[in-house]
């Protein structure tokens, strides 16, 4: 329901108030077909690579997205915060954190980019972006889950496995995955 409110005072101007209005729609590959990806709890780096790198695979440019989860870090919605060039994306903090507010049922969100190059290795801007999104997390109450940086050959890079987003969780300690720190070489578990 639309409601105009006009003023009665003489010389007052008058203005519409616009409404946000969000939906959603299927995410497609380059050729317009759905990507279907698992619906799997995120609960570790490999997990969220498995599901979310095909969501970014195969970009000539670098590519950001936000992945909002559920309070049991189930998939919600993907958003495309950033498409950049080759080598670089621009992307903001409330690029990144308005999606987690406008998605019903968002607790956690695990941020992720492409490499384009297939190097999976964080830049010094890369590492920069972790920090002041993790303090923007903490100021919002949103759990930043993770920074993924996607290369080629199932290779990847977590800033939560690096030590860069906190210490590994009780789940990843007593599963004993991920087993190892920084760039992996295989997303198979």
């Amino acid at each position: 329901m639309h409601t105009l409110v006009e003023s009665r005072t003489s010389g007052t101007r008058r203005h519409r108030v616009r409404e946000l209005v969000c939906s959603y729609r299927a995410v497609r590959d380059g050729e317009g077909r759905i990507i279907r990806v698992a619906s799997l709890v995120l609960s570790d780096p490999r997990t969220a690579v498995r599901t979310l790198a095909p969501l970014i695979a195969d970009q000539p440019v670098e590519l950001f997205g936000v992945a909002c989860l559920s309070a049991r870090h189930r998939l919600l919605a993907w958003h495309v915060a950033s498409r950049g060039t080759r080598d670089s994306t621009p992307v903001s903090v409330p690029d990144v954190f308005v999606p987690a507010y406008v998605t019903p049922g968002t607790v956690a969100l695990i941020v992720v980019h492409n490499h384009p190059s297939g190097d999976p290795t964080p830049s010094p801007d890369d590492v920069a972006l972790t920090r002041r999104l993790r303090a923007a997390a903490q100021v919002l109450d949103v759990s930043l889950l993770d920074h993924l940086i996607v290369g080629e050959d199932d290779r990847y890079y977590s800033f939560r496995e690096a030590g860069v987003l906190g210490a590994p969780s009780a789940l990843e300690r007593l599963t004993g995955r991920p087993h190892t720190v920084g760039v992996s070489t295989s997303c198979d578990s």
